[in-house]
């Protein structure tokens, strides 16, 4: 992969993995487009990307994720209060939310490693789940807009819907702020427990890809377009992020599953 090629499917990444379009799948799109080869179906790359919009959020969401830091460091500080804090504190609850929601993704991601990264050369099958992430983005408009608190079973539920978007097509942020609009819960809400769930997945997927990497290292001009894209991702990350929630405050989230529809119709005529 060159240099420009590694560049554009990072700013591809970044701009497209908040959006409700499916990051992953945009990428599989946009490697067939570009005639991009990596071996192992390029899984180093996804990850290297994703690790680039992961500090996006840490970046732009590093309050939230400083407060559900302290929380933890209380709780485990006094472990004999625990139920004591997770009553009062809002924090503490919604960390424990956010360990449950990973856990079906987790699960997903061991079970299924070789199954799921053979997905990804699969333009037609990109094609289906994204029109599968249109029609729930276009549900998502039927239902009132909620306040309701991210609860441990609201928590699991969205963590399921998170399990789902592992398979490209299916985005992720789409799925799970969907999801808990449809559970009651407000549009921006909803949206931040989204990236926050995010961390530890993106995360644990980058530690077991490091760990492959680490065993087999990829050589020096794989080196460079993994960087080169992970720089990329993370800018065009931040400037995503802002955009998203401008889209999630007015209400127009539903709206990219017309979007959605139209690639996945697309990709499934010409994958």
């Amino acid at each position: 992969m060159d240099a420009l090629s590694a560049a554009l499917l990072g700013l591809l990444q970044g701009l497209t993995e908040f959006l409700p379009v499916s990051s992953s799948g945009h990428l599989v799109l946009g490697k067939a487009l570009l005639g991009v080869h990596l071996d192992g179906g390029g899984a180093a790359f996804e990850v290297a990307v994703h690790f680039g919009t992961l500090l996006s959020v840490l970046v732009l969401l590093r309050k939230d994720v400083g407060a559900l830091l302290a929380a933890t460091g209380r709780a485990l500080r006094s472990p004999g209060q625990i139920t004591q804090q997770y009553r009062e504190d809002a924090s503490l609850r919604l960390v424990v939310a956010i360990v449950v929601g990973c856990l079906p993704a987790g699960i997903v991601g061991v079970l299924f490693k070789d199954e799921l990264e053979a997905a990804f050369s699969s333009p037609r099958l990109v094609g289906g789940a994204l029109l599968f992430t249109g029609l729930l983005l276009l549900s998502s408009r039927l239902v009132r807009t909620g306040d309701r608190e991210i609860t441990l079973g609201r928590g699991l539920l969205i963590g399921v819907a998170q399990a789902v978007a592992i398979l490209p097509g299916v985005s992720r942020s789409g799925s799970t702020i969907a999801s808990a609009e449809l559970l009651g819960v407000a549009p921006e809400r909803a949206a931040r427990f989204s990236f926050l769930l995010s961390l530890p997945v993106i995360g644990g997927a980058c530690a077991l890809k490091l760990k492959d990497l680490l065993a087999a290292p990829p050589a020096d001009d794989v080196i460079t377009a993994l960087t080169i894209g992970t720089v990329a991702s993370f800018l065009s990350g931040l400037a995503a992020l802002w955009l998203l929630f401008g889209v999630v405050r007015r209400g127009w989230f539903g709206h990219f599953g017309w979007y959605c529809l139209a690639v996945g119709a697309l990709a499934l005529a010409f994958g």
